[in-house]
């Protein structure tokens, strides 16, 4: 659909949020007593900061959580009923910044192939996503290398624009119109004033970025060739501890196991979150273990991520350039370090952490 430009007061968008809470569900960054920024369900409309850094954690956990039970199964004498488990709540994710909302589109494009993840696209289904675009970026962000902000053009469903005074909103799906009716006499149409204002804030907020810190293309040509030098893949794993955290923080990532949880004759079966980046992800029951060594996994997920044949099946590389495996790497192997380490074909001393 062709977006609908609209125009919220800032002092009405308390009233807005209270309404989208008798929907159902309404998730937004919150501060926690520690000071942390973090996604979290909301009881009241004043919890939902409007001016926050982008949380550490990304919202992918409410659409994949960490621990999933997806089947129920029961045993009655010599059979054994089974019984898939869904979440059908009505959700709505508040303010998440653009990077956010292009992880979660990446994990449904992966999550819808077939075999269809019913599971998680049941869930995805019934979420309202909000997203509130970013006037000025992140100071590890590189969105802008991956075309995942720090605006947004398509495939969201309310996107926000903070104008000073007011909101832009821009609906861009049947559901984010949904949510707006709920709340219709606060809104008004934009004006072109106000439309012309976004378009200078986004172009603004591009030139802030600077030099732009990851140049997939050229690594693409490189890991897509096997023009990266064994050598160097020892070096960069090197650096790698193996502790998961840049999966785990990742929002395009989505390996996980299955573990049963038995009880009174009874199993559950969960999906948990999983890292292709230890040693056991690929460990076979016949012992044979086809990525043993670290720099074969730390191949195996860059070329995931950064590859021609990858890119040319998704459409896009697996990263949204939020920064956040930057933050959380206690050694190096972060994307921009190693995608400009592919690039160069040298593991750089600035690379590497003090």
């Amino acid at each position: 659909m062709q977006p609908a430009y609209l125009t919220l007061w800032k002092s009405e968008a308390t009233k807005w949020i209270e309404k989208l809470l008798h929907l159902g569900e309404v998730i937004a960054p919150v501060r926690r007593p520690g000071g942390d920024t973090v996604f979290t369900t909301v009881v009241s409309a004043e919890m939902v900061l409007w001016d926050f850094s982008n949380p550490l954690h990304p919202p992918k956990q409410f659409l994949l959580p960490q621990t999933e039970p997806i089947v129920r199964i029961r045993r009655h004498g010599q059979r054994h009923d089974v019984e898939p488990i869904y979440d059908d709540r009505r959700r709505f994710l508040v303010n998440i910044r653009s990077c956010d909302v292009r992880g979660i589109d990446y994990l449904t494009s992966m999550l819808q192939m077939e075999p269809a993840d019913a599971s998680y696209l049941r869930r995805a289904n019934n979420f309202t996503l909000i997203s509130l675009a970013c006037t000025l970026p992140c100071p590890l962000g590189f969105c802008i290398c991956t075309d995942s902000g720090p605006f947004l053009n398509d495939r969201y469903d309310i996107q926000l624009t903070n104008l000073g005074e007011s909101y832009l909103v821009e609906v861009g799906s049947e559901k984010g119109r949904a949510a707006v009716m709920v709340a219709s006499d606060l809104f008004r149409a934009a004006t072109e004033a106000e439309r012309s204002e976004r378009q200078r804030l986004e172009a603004e907020a591009k030139k802030r970025f600077g030099e732009e810190t990851c140049h997939f293309a050229s690594a693409m040509r490189r890991i897509s060739t096997w023009r990266v030098p064994e050598t160097l893949w020892e070096k960069m794993s090197d650096w790698c501890l193996e502790c998961g955290g840049c999966t785990y923080i990742c929002p395009t990532c989505y390996c996980f196991s299955v573990k049963d949880l038995g009880r009174d004759g009874s199993w559950t079966r969960c999906r948990i979150w999983d890292s292709c980046q230890y040693a056991a992800f690929t460990l076979e029951a016949s012992g044979h273990n086809p990525r043993r060594l670290r720099r074969e996994r730390m191949k195996r997920r860059f070329f995931h991520k950064v590859s021609a044949q990858y890119y040319k099946r998704d459409s896009r590389v697996g990263c949204v350039g939020c920064g956040r495996c930057i933050k959380v790497c206690f050694g190096s192997a972060n994307m921009p370090a190693v995608v400009s380490a592919i690039r160069k074909e040298k593991w750089h001393e600035r690379c590497i952490p003090s």
